[in-house]
This record gives C-alpha cells, sequence and structure tokens, in this order.
C-alpha cells in the first residue's frame, strides 16, 4: 500500500521550536527574578518589623525607669545612673532603688546598683550600633543638663534617649523618644522648638 503524503500537512520546525524554548527560558528567568525579589523584600520587612517592636519595648521601658526618677547622681552620653520611686514589683524598697541605664558592649543594659548586684542586669535590647549620643538632658531652656553645674532633677525638663539598631549587612534603624520626668518642680511638657 502506498501512502500518500499531503503537501498541505503542516507542523512546527525546528526554528520554530527553538524559538519558543529561548522565549519560555526568557520568561521563567525573569518569573524567577522577581520571585526571588519578592522573597528578599519579605525578608527585610519581617526583620525591620521585629526590631521595631524590640525597639518600641525597650523604649517604652526606659520611660518607665526614667519618668519617675527622684534623683540622678551620674549621667553621661552612654549611662544614666538614678533613684526610682517605690514601685513594686520593680522597685522594693521603700526609700528607693538605685538602677542604671547604659549602653555596653552592643546592648542597652537595665542593672540595680544598690544594693550592688551587678550580675543582675537585664538586656533591654541588642545589636546596637556603637554612637555616642544614646542620651541628652536638657533643662527647660533646651540647654544641656549636667551635674557639674549643681543641677537637680528639678531643673530636668526632658530626656532624649536615641536607638540605633543594626541588621542585615551594616543595615541600622534609629528610634528616638522624649521622655519628661515628672519629679521636677517646673512644667515640663513637650514643647515646640
Amino acid at each position: 500500500m502506498k501512502t500518500l503524503k499531503n503537501k498541505n500537512e503542516s507542523g512546527f520546525t525546528l526554528i520554530e521550536a527553538i524559538v519558543v524554548m529561548v522565549i519560555m527560558g526568557v520568561l521563567a528567568v525573569g518569573l524567577s527574578m522577581g520571585l526571588v525579589n519578592g522573597i528578599q523584600n519579605y525578608i527585610f520587612a519581617n526583620e525591620a518589623s521585629q526590631l521595631s517592636q524590640m525597639a518600641q519595648v525597650a523604649l517604652a521601658r526606659i520611660e518607665k525607669e526614667l519618668v519617675e526618677v527622684t534623683a540622678i547622681t551620674g549621667i553621661s552620653s552612654s549611662q544614666v545612673d538614678y533613684t526610682r520611686a517605690y514601685s513594686p514589683p520593680s522597685c522594693q524598697q521603700v526609700a528607693g532603688c538605685q538602677n542604671r541605664i547604659q549602653m555596653q558592649n552592643n546592648q542597652i543594659l537595665l542593672q540595680q546598683i544598690n544594693p550592688a548586684t551587678i550580675a543582675n542586669a537585664q538586656v533591654l535590647i541588642d545589636n546596637v550600633a556603637t554612637y555616642t549620643d544614646f542620651l541628652a538632658f536638657k533643662d527647660i531652656a533646651n540647654a544641656d543638663w549636667s551635674l557639674e553645674t549643681g543641677n537637680t532633677v528639678d531643673n530636668l525638663a526632658r530626656i532624649n534617649v536615641k536607638l540605633i539598631i543594626s541588621y542585615g549587612s551594616n543595615q541600622t534603624l534609629t528610634f528616638e523618644s522624649s521622655i519628661n520626668p515628672r519629679q521636677g518642680s517646673n512644667l515640663n511638657a513637650p514643647k515646640l522648638y
């Protein structure tokens, strides 16, 4: 039996098949690059969100400690030694508790200094970048407040706290807060400057 071929029979040529495979390869590479970028952005946003929450908790704890300060015995741009009023459960002493908040070894620490129990330091947040202006103390006129000039808590209007958190490959997030201690005799509501 003889088979007759129809001259109008159509099919794919080798060139057409190769062109389709090249186009599909280019589309696959483009889609995979978009997927990789999307995953990287999700990981970045998730890490930044977690760091933001940790920084907010640390700032809230620092504010809770310093808003009720009754005396300050030592300050620097990386540390404050203070007395806080009796407030169980964190302060069990009727005369008040002496504590320290300090930046040390890429951490912000809260520790009790009287009675001296250095081992009880609490890490408020870690992965803190190295910088010099963690704490800034201001008087009612927005001038620098210091212990050397005979100032007391009555003259302290504001404590500025700045956290710079490191993450990823040389990335940082900055968080700032302003604390108005309640124990001073001056009205120290936040002011517009």
